[in-house]
């Protein structure tokens, strides 16, 4: 667990928190070893798990209707995908893809569940980690949403009022 540890110390999600609470976290989560472009995570799909990786990269792709995958973003060691699966019972928001061989830290929605019954101090400082990272999802896309609209506006010349 020492190995797992110390990755999810590295992740931003669990960053901030001590090392016993890391020991504890570490335990909860399955390694699971992936191949090069290995569909991790399929968009569409029930998925309802949260990676982090080990050894490795990920890529995160969106479908965008006409135009092939679009890059969302890419993560190395301590990197994270899935969180927002994880929290909700749909369908996954985005693929995510093994950019090359590695190792992930798997944390299921069921294990999660057996979190919150049996370690409700542990389960809270993952909720509270899983909501700061979600929140700051929000504000970069409300960001991206006011550029899209302030640049569509200069270029069409057009405005609502």
């Amino acid at each position: 667990m020492d190995d797992a540890r110390a990755v999810l110390g590295r992740c931003p999600l669990f960053v901030t928190l001590p090392p016993d609470v890391l020991d504890r976290l570490a335990q909860w989560f399955t390694p699971r070893g992936v191949r090069a472009g290995e569909v991790i995570i399929a968009e569409g799909l029930p998925s309802g798990a949260l990676v982090v990786v080990a050894r490795g990269s990920l890529l995160v792709a969106k479908a965008v209707a006409g135009h092939p995958e679009a890059l969302v973003s890419r993560g190395g060691p301590g990197g994270h995908a899935g969180e927002v699966d994880l929290v909700d019972a749909e369908t996954a928001c985005a693929s995510v893809i093994a950019e090359g061989e590695g190792q992930l830290l798997v944390l299921d929605a069921q294990r999660l569940r057996r979190m919150l019954v049996s370690d409700r101090r542990l389960f809270a400082h993952v909720a509270r980690a899983l909501l700061v990272d979600l929140a700051g999802k929000v504000r970069t896309t409300n960001d991206r949403v006011r550029d899209a609209i302030t640049w569509g506006l200069d270029a069409t010349g057009e405005s609502i009022r």
